[in-house]
């Protein structure tokens, strides 16, 4: 069996682990023990699709509330749904699936579109069927305006989390600054390099094409699927 068989086979059964949540979590925290999964002593959940604001938003929280215990940046249902099932506080984190999937190709220099059309469907998906109980952060709340995400999330969950504060220059600072060291914390040059949240053109140019790509007949069809299970979570925000 190929290398690249292997990685599919893998991948294909942590897809199906996802049905039952607390087994994924379970197998994943051993496999990946450096993964912020869900657990009896997490405070809140933080989830979404790659590039949707994962990393500000964790690092936002942590700024304004540093002893809190968050659960985040698996991208998979599985994390939201142990985090209701264990009485958690959950925000999911929204973006158009043009955007998000396009700048999460390029970053990790993706090319299986169709599979991550899959996947971003999938868990927008399954979070329709609970936003009654759960906080839903549009793109351009949560970083731009991410102190009412904490708040919407302290007024559903009865928390009294601190919420961030845009307007603080330094606040601000010391996110970008935390983001941009783990980013260099990375293993691959390239990957620091295209990480980093500095804007870059070359990064721009890269993500303007894989939009195009996106757009193209090939993933028409899959695309319009995501489109629309967003615009159904957006109404309900």
């Amino acid at each position: 069996m190929t290398v690249a068989t292997t990685s599919r086979a893998r991948t294909a059964a942590a897809d199906l682990l996802e049905y039952v949540p607390g087994a994924y979590c379970a197998v994943m925290r051993r496999r990946h023990p450096e993964w912020f999964l869900v657990d009896d002593a997490t405070d809140v959940v933080v989830e979404g699709y790659q590039s949707c604001g994962n990393t500000f938003a964790r690092k936002a929280l942590e700024q304004a509330n540093p002893s809190l215990r968050i659960a985040s940046h698996c991208h998979s249902w599985a994390n939201v749904a142990r985090g209701l099932r264990l009485g958690k506080p959950v925000v999911v984190l929204l973006r158009p699936p043009l955007d998000a999937v396009a700048s999460h190709a390029v970053r990790m220099r993706l090319d299986d579109l169709d599979r991550e059309l899959r996947r971003y469907h999938r868990f927008y998906r399954r979070v329709s069927a609970v936003t009654e109980s759960v906080v839903l952060a549009p793109f351009e709340m949560t970083v731009d305006r991410f102190g009412d995400v904490v708040r919407a999330l302290n007024a559903r969950f009865a928390t009294s989390l601190k919420p961030f504060d845009h307007t603080d220059p330094g606040a601000r600072a010391v996110v970008f600054e935390e983001m941009e060291l783990e980013a260099l914390s990375t293993p691959s040059e390239l990957d620091r390099m295209w990480r980093i949240a500095r804007p870059s053109a070359e990064r721009e140019e890269a993500t303007r094409v894989m939009r195009a790509r996106l757009g193209g007949m090939p993933h028409r069809s899959p695309l319009a699927r995501c489109e629309a299970v967003h615009e159904e979570l957006l109404a309900r925000v």
